[in-house]
């Protein structure tokens, strides 16, 4: 179920009710169980594949720390990789690896391997490669001796399932999250508070502001030949802060729906579009996986301590990796190598420019912000085609003459039957960059802290005030369209 949805809002409290009434010994059992509802509620084989998964790490894990030998435990460790990314390739990457090969043909019209095929079209479950990598940093953690294997299978499945963290993150480690499910935690009034207002403000992004930006974009990207150069900007534009503010407002939503319970979650923004180098950009934006990537893939390969190629080498391979992470597309593969390049321009390149003034800060700021902006065309786009089509509106390369909207309805029609692009405007109610307005002011210049720390110190009637107006956002200007977070596709 979507967190912006009204059946999450009845599920949410009555989950955290039952929670608060049960006895301490039994509750973390009703929170799996209710994490499971939660996420059967897309699909059940969804539920059953993640119940799967989880039984064959925990196995793996158990048995390693059982056997003395390190063999073992590296075959182990092994196969519990194996499996993991196997299954993550074969519902996500498989039909991408294969394309249109005489191999994928084959194996379609063979009746012992057709079904691998259809596997492969299926569905991908929300999330997977969200549990998958809190399953795998566990599955290493063990293996390192920097965590002790839970013996109890239910309680490492809560690990992996606990649902406001589930389907988008952020991406916990075992050592953080495990001990906080199974503490004796009460209802405190702190909690409680502060999570109700990282969900208002939560939703505030994701249904007032980024649901609105993304009824803009959707309409350019519909079609981004028939748009000027100047629709091409502000699409492009909007869908850099479509992005932030969905995949911030799901995090704040995550964190609030645990705090409720709490439980603390890491902080998966810090306000990234201050960041002054791509490096920087990628310490504030979402942390959890920046970090992911840093412990078991970069710091294995090599780092920054084996000299200067190696560090290209790692970094080129964690945002190859981390663009195939994002989906199995070519241009995703492009925005992930796009943004390696970048990180290794800012850092043995753009760093020699040594100046110490105010003015060079926000030139850099600037810089950071302009090429990430530019590398989200690849993200958005469905394919390499419609990317090109993208930076040529933004060069201002169009085949159109005329602006449909300088044309009456006959000449219009005329235009068409001859095979004319007529190039217009979007289309953009006037509240829609007022909300992403007020929300660069208030991310980027009132909230020194997170909302909820900051709501703390200001007056009630302040508060209130916030409080009120989101709400109304919320409810009389919140998106037409009910748009899936960006992330779960993930």
């Amino acid at each position: 179920m979507l967190f912006n949805s009204v059946i999450y809002w009845i599920f949410l409290p009555i989950v955290w009710a039952f929670y608060f009434l049960l006895p301490h010994k039994g509750r973390w059992v009703f929170l799996l169980l209710a994490s499971y509802v939660f996420y059967g509620f897309w699909k059940v084989e969804f539920a059953g594949l993640m119940a799967l998964t989880s039984l064959i790490d925990w196995a793996l894990v158990w048995a390693m720390v059982r056997t003395p030998k390190i063999g073992l435990k590296k075959l182990c460790v092994a196969l519990a990789l194996l499996t993991n990314i196997g299954l993550l390739f074969l519902f996500k990457y498989f039909d991408f690896a294969l394309g249109e090969t005489e191999l994928a043909r084959s194996m379609y019209h063979s009746p012992w391997t057709a079904w691998i095929i259809e596997l492969g079209k299926f569905t991908v479950p929300a999330g997977i490669s969200f549990y998958t990598f809190q399953s795998i940093s566990y599955v290493i953690d063990v293996y390192k001796g920097e965590e002790q294997a839970e013996p109890s299978l239910p309680r490492f499945m809560l690990f992996v399932a606990f649902f406001p963290q589930l389907v988008a993150g952020p991406i916990e480690r075992f050592g953080r999250l495990h001990k906080q499910l199974f503490a004796k935690l009460e209802p405190r009034w702190e909690d409680i508070r502060d999570g109700l207002r990282l969900l208002l403000y939560g939703l505030f992004l994701k249904v007032a502001v980024a649901d609105n930006l993304a009824s803009v974009v959707d309409q350019y990207y519909a079609a981004p030949t028939h748009f000027d150069a100047w629709s091409s900007w502000v699409a492009t534009f909007f869908f850099t802060f479509q992005v932030y503010t969905d995949f911030f407002g799901y995090s704040l939503l995550a964190q609030g729906s645990a705090l409720l319970f709490g439980i603390r979650l890491m902080d998966n923004f810090q306000k990234p579009f201050l960041a002054k180098s791509i490096p920087e950009f990628w310490h504030r934006w979402h942390i959890s996986l920046s970090t992911w990537f840093r412990d078991y893939l970069f710091i294995p390969v090599g780092g920054n301590q084996r000299g200067p190629w190696v560090l290209a080498f790692a970094v080129l391979l964690v945002f190859f990796t981390s663009g195939l992470w994002h989906g199995a597309n070519s241009t995703m593969i492009v925005f992930g190598l796009a943004q390696g390049v970048l990180y290794l321009f800012d850092r043995f390149v753009f760093k020699l420019v040594a100046i110490e003034s105010w003015i060079w800060d926000r030139v850099r700021q600037i810089k950071t912000g302009f090429f990430f902006m530019m590398t989200l065309v690849y993200f958005r786009s469905g394919s390499m085609q419609q990317a090109q089509e993208v930076f040529d509106g933004l060069r201002g390369h169009l085949s159109g003459q005329r602006y449909s909207a300088d044309l009456d309805l006959a000449a219009q029609v005329q235009a068409e039957q001859q095979g004319e692009i007529l190039l217009r405007h979007l289309d953009i109610d006037p509240h829609i960059p007022l909300f992403l307005f007020l929300f660069l002011l208030m991310d980027h210049g009132l909230f020194k802290q997170r909302f909820d720390a900051w709501a703390e110190t200001k007056s009630k009637a302040l508060r209130w005030s916030i409080y009120a107006f989101m709400l109304a956002a919320i409810l009389v200007w919140g998106g037409a369209v009910n748009h899936p977070f960006v992330y779960f596709q993930f």
